[in-house]
């Protein structure tokens, strides 16, 4: 096509960054597949297509046209729904604000939330059973899977104002033997990293109460039922609650959001990553 545009076999290649000779076989080897017809040929200082070029051009630009809206087409896709996997602190405390945005840009796409545990969610983005996935961990690395860190995350230790740990200004796993602890559920990545570190110190410790919902822990502990582990995002102005910064240099949470490389192919998908991305303090 490119010949017939410019006239020259030299013009054509050198706007190809292609060999005058790679042109000439293209041409040669079209004449060939189409019966040995010629399909160009000179008029004076240009080449012009012969009546069989011509014919030949038509249907080439009609091939390309459609290549090309093939490409657009599928960029453009309708997609009717999407699917968000999340744990529940996430789906209570940040997805919210990232929907409503959404919604404005796509009312008609349909939203399914799979609230489960970090484990699931994340064998259901390798499974393509959902298309993206709301965590709470250590930068999540596989191949295949992106992550993006929205916020990194404070851990705090949670306990009624006039709790005897209330004045303090930060805790260490030292200061938790014997306390009675409110926790989430086991598969919660938080209450696993405390665990981990209680029993790494050796230490008698106490879990008197496990809860699957995040206010409900809140509840307990305003209560004076025994002390939660929470993100500081969850009690963040909370008028009766203590949140007292857990320390442990090691402990790298984030939230992120977790899908498919290939997810970033369709604009809604798109749009949806980009949203995240603004909120993201990283």
């Amino acid at each position: 096509m490119r010949v017939v545009e410019v006239g020259s076999y030299t013009r054509a290649a050198m706007e190809l960054d292609y060999a005058q000779s790679s042109v000439t076989n293209h041409i040669q080897k079209l004449e060939k597949l189409y019966g040995g017809n010629a399909l160009l040929e000179r008029k004076g200082r240009y080449m012009k297509p012969t009546s069989s070029g011509e014919l030949l051009f038509d249907y080439a630009k009609q091939m390309l046209s459609l290549y090309q809206e093939s490409h657009l087409a599928l960029q453009e896709q309708e997609v009717k729904s999407i699917s968000i996997g999340t744990i529940e602190t996430l789906a209570i405390y940040y997805l919210p604000k990232i929907l409503a945005i959404f919604k404005e840009q796509y009312p008609n796409i349909l939203i399914r939330i799979v609230p489960d545990s970090e484990k699931n969610i994340i064998r259901m983005i390798k499974e393509k059973e959902i298309d993206f996935g709301l965590i709470l961990d250590s930068p999540y690395k596989s191949s295949g899977i992106k992550s993006l860190p929205i916020q990194k995350e404070a851990m705090m230790i949670v306990v009624p104002q006039h709790h005897i740990l209330a004045k303090k200004t930060s805790i260490k796993v030292e200061d938790l033997e014997h306390q009675p602890l409110i926790l989430t559920e086991e598969g919660c990545t938080y209450r696993a990293r405390l665990l981990d570190q209680l029993k790494k110190q050796t230490m008698t410790y106490n879990v008197s109460m496990e809860l699957s919902s995040v206010e409900t822990i809140k509840k307990a502990v305003q209560n004076d039922w025994g002390i939660g582990f929470l993100p500081e995002f969850v009690i963040e102005k909370h008028e009766k609650l203590k949140g007292i910064h857990y320390m442990d240099e090691d402990l790298d949470f984030f939230s992120q959001l977790v899908y498919r490389t290939e997810k970033t192919n369709q604009n809604v998908f798109k749009s949806f990553i980009t949203l995240c991305q603004s909120t993201s303090t990283q």
